[in-house]
């Protein structure tokens, strides 16, 4: 729309009571959903498959795309998956994840209010399953976390447990 129209939408938005938001809405929302950003859970570093966006990729059909080779032949040895945060905390971004199969770390971490305790996406080794207990390094104490399969929430409805 037209920059002179905003003032206009915004105020007949607010006169219906529509509520304003801004990123930490959406970026609480999205990590609910399992939602990945761009520049934070992947980047040009980081293949699909290391990124949780594995389904994006057909590697079984013959129909070729530019990287298909590349994504077949390797052998990620980390993967994308969630954490509820069982102690009292917030996760973040760039935090420590310490399994008993190697490091891995937070991509993006916060509140997750339909949950009411804080949830993360986190690139981890691949050994690494739903269920198992890691720890997180937050304001240098280690907590405890459960490892879940995204997305955490959807359509209203509470998907995993801590």
């Amino acid at each position: 729309m037209p920059a002179s129209a905003a003032p206009f939408l915004w105020k007949s938005l607010a006169r219906q009571t529509v509520a304003p938001i801004g990123l930490g809405a959406r970026d609480t929302l999205r990590l609910e959903a399992g939602m990945t950003l761009y520049g934070q859970d992947m980047d040009e570093d980081t293949s699909p498959l290391e990124a949780g966006l594995a389904w994006t990729v057909d590697l079984a059909s013959p129909r070729d795309f530019i990287g298909k080779a590349v994504l077949a032949a390797s052998k990620p040895e980390r993967h994308a998956l969630g954490l509820v945060l069982l102690d009292p905390g917030v996760m973040r971004s760039h935090q420590k994840v310490m399994t008993t199969h190697g490091d891995g770390e937070i991509t993006s971490g916060s509140f997750g209010p339909t949950l009411g305790r804080s949830i993360a996406l986190a690139r981890v080794p691949v050994a690494v399953k739903p269920s198992d207990e890691v720890e997180v390094s937050v304001r240098a104490k280690s907590l405890r976390a459960r490892v879940v399969k995204p997305p955490f929430v959807r359509n209203g409805k509470i998907l995993v447990t801590a």
